[in-house]
């Protein structure tokens, strides 16, 4: 299990030796749960997952109004745009009624929020950290080279740019999807065996793909699940075509950052309000670029983000 979303970022530090007139930079330990993209910039390694939220609203409920509370709740109803019938998802209840509490589904991505929403998540996430987490002893102790210095934390959307350059890593742009995540260091990828998948071997047959190609599992949760180098063929297939399309949010390979589910799984909000990247569990990787956006107005089941976070350090006067 992963820790909880709510957790200091730091930077790189600049010391003054008392002697000396140049500055020494040092690099500090990256925050828990985030990945640096730059001197003072962060990423979450993965998309906010419910549990992050159900303590969002644990926290606003005790110091806000219930007409706020309420405001910030996801909108299950997405779910009905999805069919004439929402998914199933536990016993055959729907998914509309149990996906943001239920336990099973704590660390899937929380959907069903609004731009404003995800806003004030980083609005208050961000007064969080800076006035209990940056200030507590703990957390100095652990830090004695920041004495002298003011750091304070803000959280936000990324913009397109600062998506795109974590997605690509230190491939650049120009890539596509099925290039993002790194061979496997201790083995190459293994073909699944077809007779353990269920209905893989119909679906072969559906496609006409000759029973004796090799099929690997596509490293993303989206609309295709499968490939074959063979016939350079991604294809669907799904024993369940009903069944909830999320997953956990660190399922799947990282990529060469070492983010999860940077495509696929659930689009991710960008700063600029109505533009998502990255594509969903809905996406085709046949269409899907770094360049690609998702549009969206409101809230939606194949919708959710992650967050950036800029660090800055003022050193004291007289320090």
């Amino acid at each position: 299990m992963k820790p909880g979303i709510l957790l200091p970022a730091l930077l790189w530090l600049v010391l003054t030796g008392r002697a000396a007139t140049a500055q020494q930079h040092v690099n500090a330990p990256e925050p828990p749960g985030t990945i640096r993209l730059a001197e003072n910039l962060f990423i979450d390694e993965s998309e906010v997952a419910n549990i992050h939220w159900l303590e969002y609203l644990q926290r606003i409920r005790l110091d806000s109004s219930e007409t706020y509370y309420r405001s910030q709740l996801p909108d299950s109803t997405v779910w009905k745009a999805m069919a004439a019938a929402p998914p199933t998802a536990v016993a055959g209840i729907p998914t509309a009624i149990i996906y943001f509490r239920y336990p099973g589904f704590r660390y899937y991505p929380v959907v069903g929020i609004s731009y404003e929403q995800a806003v004030a998540y980083c609005k208050w996430r961000s007064a969080v950290v800076n006035e209990s987490l940056l200030q507590s002893t703990d957390f100095r102790k652990k830090h004695p080279e920041l004495r002298g210095y003011d750091l304070t934390v803000e959280y936000r959307l990324p913009t397109e740019a600062e998506w795109q350059q974590a997605a690509a890593g230190s491939l650049g742009s120009g890539h596509t999807p099925a290039a993002l995540v790194p061979p496997s260091p201790k083995a190459r990828p293994k073909p699944v065996a077809t007779r353990k998948e269920p209905g893989l071997d119909s679906c072969l047959v559906a496609l006409q793909i000759p029973a004796a190609s090799a099929i690997y599992k596509l490293p993303y949760n989206l609309r295709e699940n499968y490939y074959t180098t063979e016939t350079n063929q991604v294809f669907e297939c799904s024993a369940k075509p009903g069944q909830l399309g999320l997953e956990y949010v660190y399922v799947n390979p990282a990529n060469y950052l070492g983010l999860y589910n940077i495509i696929g799984n659930a689009a991710e909000m960008t700063a600029t309000k109505g533009i998502a990247k990255g594509g969903s569990f809905q996406s085709s990787v046949l269409s899907l670029k770094l360049e690609s956006r998702q549009l969206y107005q409101g809230p939606q089941s194949w919708l959710g983000f992650r967050c950036v976070a800029t660090v800055r350090m003022v050193r004291r006067v007289g320090q």
